[in-house]
């Protein structure tokens, strides 16, 4: 062999194998820590893909929650109303028996009133005819008695 020393050609080939060996380690190395950002990743897309579908599931139960949420006003708006209603047809029953017993108080009233105006009627046209009957009965004994001689 000439021009070559067998030494030098050993350890080059030594040193390749050497560097070959640290590249397949680090290599595996690589390969190890890929597959095991891998398994991360798969296990981070499956939490995100959990989380979605949980969100959606909480989107969902809250729009069912608001619309829940609105029947019940509109239920309870409903019933207010009918109550308004029930409210302000009692108020007008019990108006329309205030006037009619206001009516029947007015009339009794008005009827008594006109009783004891008839009875002061009454009472008075009998004072009137007992003064009439008293002028009469004064005028009759003015007219029979003689006049006197000084009254002439």
């Amino acid at each position: 062999m000439r021009g070559l020393d067998a030494a030098k050609v050993y350890g080059y080939l030594d040193l390749l194998a050497d560097q070959v060996q640290t590249a397949e380690h680090d290599l595996k190395e690589a390969q190890a820590r890929n597959e095991r950002l891998l398994a991360e990743l798969q296990r981070g897309r499956a939490e995100a893909q959990r989380l979605r579908a949980e969100i959606e599931h909480h989107e969902q139960a809250g729009s069912r929650v608001n619309e829940q949420v609105v029947q019940m006003f509109s239920q309870a708006q409903l019933v207010v109303e009918e109550m308004v209603q029930d409210v302000s047809r009692d108020a007008r029953e019990r108006i329309g028996h205030a006037r009619e017993h206001e009516r029947k108080i007015v009339a009794a009233a008005m009827d008594t009133a006109g009783e004891e105006v008839r009875t002061y009627a009454q009472h008075a046209q009998a004072q009137m005819q007992s003064i009439v009957a008293s002028f009469a009965s004064e005028v009759e004994q003015l007219g029979s008695t003689p006049p006197s001689p000084g009254s002439v």
